[in-house]
Parts: structure tokens; C-alpha cells; sequence
């Protein structure tokens, strides 16, 4: 199993292990990849990350990540406003596209459920760690 760190100014760093990840890939990030650490810098004091359970999914060309509270609300049979509300808050996505160039790895977000991040990209340095059972990719 492989696994990835990948670090957010001021939203979070991530550690994430690829499940599946075909021998046919054309680069290491290729596959699924399930988060497995996260950590916010600056701190949050709101976010506890082992409230969450996270995927991302890279193709060539493309990623997308769903992430859902392990523990959802509860939606009664007649929903109301705060329960939609509460779903919202206990769910998240995105996608678009990316590039690796070297040991650059760049984010291009074209939907994100926090619609300020459309249209930004997040770019960071990778470091590909450990043996071929246990690979690591530190990204910075």
C-alpha cells in the first residue's frame, strides 16, 4: 500500500494511502487514495479529523475527493431547513484537473462545495519515500 502527504497552506496537510492503484499506471499518483491523517495549519479548532472519512480518486489527468462525517445526521421523514443544513455541513467535494511535472504536483479546482476555490490551484513540491510495499509521496 502506498501512501501520500500532501500539505495545504492554511487548509490542511494530508496523509493518504492508495487502495487499488493499478501496476499500468502511468504515474505514482494514479488510483484511489484514502486519507488516512490530516493536519490543519494553522490549527482548527473546529475540525477534528477523526469525525471525517475521506477519498480522492486521480486518473491521467483528473482528481475528485468525497469526503462525508463518519457519523451523519439523521434526516427525519419530514426533513426540515436545519437538517438540510446539517447534511451540507457534514459533507464535502470537489474535482478538476492536475498536472505532475517532475516532482510538482499543481491542483486546478474546477468545483469544490466551497465555491471560492473554483477556479484556483493549489501546487505543491513531491518526495517520493520507502520501498516499493510502502511508498510514501511528501508533497510541500
Amino acid at each position: 500500500m502506498r501512501t501520500v502527504v500532501i500539505g495545504i497552506p492554511l487548509v490542511a496537510a494530508l496523509i493518504i494511502g492508495c487502495q487499488g492503484c493499478s501496476s499500468q499506471s502511468t504515474n505514482q499518483l494514479e488510483g484511489t487514495w484514502d486519507l488516512v491523517e490530516a493536519k490543519c495549519s494553522p490549527p482548527d479548532p473546529n475540525f477534528n479529523f477523526a469525525d471525517w472519512h475521506q477519498i480522492k480518486i486521480l486518473t491521467k489527468t483528473h482528481w475528485a475527493f468525497l469526503s462525508e462525517k463518519r457519523v451523519a445526521p439523521k434526516m427525519t421523514s419530514a426533513t426540515n431547513d436545519a437538517e438540510l443544513i446539517a447534511a451540507a455541513k457534514a459533507f464535502a467535494a470537489g474535482g478538476g484537473t492536475y498536472t505532475l511535472d517532475g516532482d510538482t504536483y499543481t491542483e486546478h479546482i474546477d468545483f469544490f462545495n466551497t465555491p471560492n476555490y473554483v477556479g484556483t490551484s493549489v501546487q505543491w513540491k513531491v518526495r517520493w519515500e520507502g520501498d516499493g510495499g510502502s511508498k510514501q509521496a511528501r508533497c510541500q
